[in-house]
């Protein structure tokens, strides 16, 4: 089985786990640090896309998020804020997307 934690996948719930309890403390304790390397594991992924297309498309989806989610004022802020791009993407991009396919 395959375990995501944040943008990290790993296939050992334990090593999982670890690595989501490391994230956490790090995140507690030294907010700059996470952000690096949050920012470091973000640019690991888009990089392992496949074409520069897509490279390009998961850089502006991050932007987009990273500029929506830093003007929110609180942790609660920052959930509803995400559950709507996350909402606004599947109706408005992937559903489309998918309706296309089914077309074909």
């Amino acid at each position: 089985m395959t375990y995501l934690i944040g943008n990290y996948v790993c296939r050992n719930a334990d090593k999982a786990l670890k690595e989501h309890q490391r994230l956490s403390r790090l995140f507690r304790e030294n907010r700059f640090a996470f952000e690096l390397e949050k920012r470091q594991k973000l640019e690991a992924a888009v990089q392992s896309a496949g074409n520069q297309e897509l490279r390009a498309i998961l850089t502006d989806m991050q932007k987009k998020w990273d500029h929506v989610l830093q003007h929110a004022a609180s942790a609660h802020n920052r959930l509803v804020l995400a559950q709507m791009l996350f909402w606004n993407h599947v109706n408005n991009d992937f559903r489309p997307a998918l309706n296309r396919l089914t077309v074909l």
